[in-house]
Formats: structure tokens, C-alpha cells, sequence
């Protein structure tokens, strides 16, 4: 496909752009390969984590998958919380932190030198919010940070996989999952990546099956 080979080349000179994976997942779906599909929406997502077509495409993509390893459905307040924690960004909670500290900072100098009396006790009101705000961006940002350092997904590209209790072809076979199917990597050996699906299943599948996100 002449849209893949085009897209395939600007990614081959290490050109990150959400856009850019973004029309190569599209390129992929239309071409049906649902898990190179889902590779690109997912690395778009990751640069671009409020887009909703993105999401959109991803989602319906996903719907295609054969697997039902879905994890235990969350209460509808924490799906909402989830699903904001998806969307925002670290470049947006840093400013938010920044404004933050910076307005408790203002509204501590009113508080302790009265500088203001008649706005001293808004100004509290008003520092207690700020640094309440302050403090769970900073700890989102850090959950954040920490998850894009540490927390390693990979897609199964090829039609079927066999998860196994081992990294080898003689261990047991655990689970059989397909194409499109994200799982988490834990552990690497030779030619295995350790796995673990979102049903809290782990197990071990062929590194040549999976591609990192």
C-alpha cells in the first residue's frame, strides 16, 4: 500500500509526530491489519493523549479484537477519573503546578504579613484550595513521569499467540490471544517477553509476536 510505505518512510527517519501515527493506524485498519492498527493509535495516544479521534479509532479497533481479557469493570466514578488521567497531559499539569505554587505563594506573603486584611480570610480559603490543587498535580505528574519510564506495553502483531507458564516452546500454554491484544511487558529473556494481560493473567510470548508500544 502506497499510504503505508509513505508513512513507513517518514517513521524510518525516527520522525515522532502523533499525526503521523495517527494516518498510519488508519492506513493499517483500512489495509485490515488490526494489530499494526492498534500499535499506531496507541504511540499516537501517547503523543497526543486528549485526541478523540485518536481514541475513537482506537476504540472501535479494538472492539475488532477476538480476545475477552477485559479486566474487572470499575465503579463509574473511577472509570471517569481514569479516563481524565488519560487524557491530560504532563506539559499541562506542570503549568498548572507552577500557577499553583505561584498563587499559594502570593496568598501565603497576604496571610502571614496581613497585608490585606480585609482578603486575609479568602486569602486562606483561596491557599488551602491552591495548595490542594499544588498537590495533587504534582502527584499526578509523578504517577505520570514514572509510568512513561517504567511501564513497558507491547501489541500482538501476528494472528494467534500462545501465552506459556515459560520461556519456551516445550512450557505449558496458558492462554491463546490475537492479533491487536495489548499486554503489559514485565521481563525479558532471549527470545521471550514476560507478559501480564489485563485480566491479571502472566505468562511468557515470543518476542517476535509482540511489538513494543
Amino acid at each position: 500500500d502506497d499510504a503505508i510505505a509513505a508513512y513507513e518512510a517518514m517513521r524510518a527517519q525516527s520522525l515522532e509526530d502523533g499525526v503521523l501515527y495517527y494516518n498510519l493506524g488508519n492506513a493499517y485498519f483500512k489495509a485490515g491489519k488490526i494489530g499494526l492498527a492498534v500499535l499506531n493509535y496507541e504511540r499516537a495516544l501517547a503523543l497526543m493523549p486528549s485526541d478523540e479521534e485518536t481514541r475513537t479509532n482506537l476504540t472501535f479497533a479494538n472492539e475488532l479484537i477476538a480476545d475477552d481479557v477485559a479486566s474487572a469493570p470499575l465503579p463509574l466514578v473511577i472509570r471517569w477519573l481514569v479516563q481524565l488521567y488519560q487524557r491530560v497531559r504532563p506539559d499541562t499539569l506542570a503549568r498548572v503546578l507552577s500557577f499553583s505554587f505561584m498563587l499559594a505563594g502570593a496568598l501565603l506573603t497576604i496571610v502571614l504579613y496581613d497585608a490585606w486584611p480585609s482578603w486575609r480570610s479568602a486569602a486562606t480559603s483561596v491557599l488551602v484550595l491552591g495548595g490542594l490543587t499544588a498537590l495533587l498535580s504534582g502527584v499526578t505528574l509523578a504517577t505520570k513521569l514514572n509510568q512513561a519510564a517504567n511501564r513497558v506495553e507491547a501489541i500482538v502483531l501476528t494472528e494467534n499467540a500462545y501465552v506459556r507458564s515459560g520461556p519456551g516452546e516445550g512450557s505449558p500454554r496458558l492462554a491463546e490471544v490475537h492479533e491487536g491484544l495489548k499486554v503489559r511487558v514485565i521481563g525479558e529473556r532471549e527470545d521471550w517477553f514476560q507478559v501480564t494481560l489485563a485480566n491479571g493473567l502472566a505468562g511468557w510470548i515470543r518476542r517476535s509476536e509482540l511489538e513494543k508500544i
